[in-house]
């Protein structure tokens, strides 16, 4: 039988130590080996957010040791403090590699995840003395990571994977691109295009996990230049270019910007074309002006690197509501930015514009066609 397997625990043993306690416990009956973390500020003399930093830091370095020397998953426990360190330690560990946060959930923590795969189990009850519901979430996530922990580590060759970005305005042609890269030999990772998934997947473009990539959904760009609900956090369509990963890029979503509910509009919004989304989000169609402003903004991020870029200009329509008959259709405004993206485009970007919706199959196969010139 092989040796246990050592599991890291993170939690702040001032103020959590019997629950920490209880869950090496579980670990140890669970087959694995805890190896326990104190993540408390008691003997910082810095303020706490100063204290806070300071731990997280030094933590990440030593479970970067430990995983070096063999650990194999990591499980944190806290409320606000805790679960702020966990997650920034967290996140800069390996895809893959098991990770689990039993948390209080205090404030959203999905910005907080990163690009991470890390396990969020609510806590329910606060973690501030054992009970009997705690011991069964504790329970419960001991067998959980102890599993993971004990299983074989597998992984795809990153030289096989292509990554893209895609959203509901544009899941014709992400559905597309899938069985053609698939037909390939390849591999499509799929970003949801909304914020936290793009800046996911600017974060693994960055480490290199991709052959190539196609950003066809560069709709948060709008978000951030006209105060819409799809932020990003990060600086979006920059990472190939900065990476020399080659791209191709796409202006899916970029004819309209993401509001709340229809209900929620203000008096500007709802007397552009807009269309209802979803009960949460409603598209608001962007005018010739502001598709310039969108163009010279998608110029000056592709310049922010000189990596080969290719972009793809679907001239039928940039989203499913801005084909011909849609309730966001403008061929004029589309065609001031097209316009102005040659005038400002820098000069490793190569324009190819397609007689297509961006949703057509034949958009797909074109787009495809081009990633594929480059990474030959």
């Amino acid at each position: 039988m092989a040796d246990p397997r050592v599991v890291l625990v993170l939690g702040a043993l001032d103020t959590k130590g019997a629950e920490v306690a209880y869950l090496a416990d579980r670990l140890r009956e669970a087959g694995v080996i805890p190896e326990i973390l104190d993540i408390g500020l008691r003997s910082s003399s810095l303020a706490k957010a100063d204290a806070m930093a300071e731990v997280a830091n030094a933590t990440a370095t030593r479970v970067a040791n430990a995983v070096a020397g063999g650990a194999a998953g990591i499980i944190a426990l806290g409320g606000g403090v805790g679960t702020w360190i966990a997650t920034r330690v967290m996140r800069e560990l390996p895809l893959g590699f098991p990770k689990l946060l039993v948390s209080t959930l205090p404030f959203d923590v999905r910005h907080e995840l990163g690009a991470s795969d890390i396990m969020v189990v609510p806590s329910v009850a606060d973690i501030l003395g054992l009970n009997d519901p705690l011991r069964i979430v504790l329970r419960n996530a001991a067998i959980a990571i102890a599993a993971l922990a004990s299983a074989p580590q597998t992984g795809r060759s990153t030289a096989s994977l292509i990554g893209a970005t895609g959203l509901g305005v544009t899941t014709p042609a992400m559905l597309a691109l899938r069985e053609l890269i698939e037909t390939s030999g390849f591999e499509l990772v799929s970003f949801h295009a909304a914020g936290i998934g793009g800046a996911a997947f600017e974060t693994w473009v960055a480490r290199g996990m991709f052959a190539g990539v196609i950003d066809l959904t560069t709709s948060e760009l709008t978000s951030e230049l006209f105060g819409g609900l799809a932020v990003t956090q990060c600086r979006r369509v920059t990472a190939a270019a900065r990476a020399t990963v080659p791209q191709v890029v796409a202006p899916g979503g970029l004819d309209f910007v993401t509001r709340g509910p229809v209900e929620a509009l203000s008096a500007d919004d709802h007397a552009k074309p807009h269309i209802r989304h979803s009960p949460m989000f409603t598209h608001v169609r962007i005018d010739a002006a502001g598709m310039r402003i969108v163009a010279r903004e998608l110029a000056t991020r592709l310049a922010e690197g000189t990596g080969p870029t290719i972009a793809a200009i679907p001239l039928r329509g940039f989203s499913t509501e801005g084909r011909a008959g849609g309730a966001l259709h403008d061929p004029a405004a589309d065609r001031a930015f097209v316009t102005e993206l040659h005038a400002c485009a820098p000069p490793h970007v190569r324009i190819v514009e397609i007689d297509a919706h961006i949703n057509d199959a034949a958009f797909a196969r074109r787009a495809w066609e081009l990633l594929q010139e480059l990474i030959r």
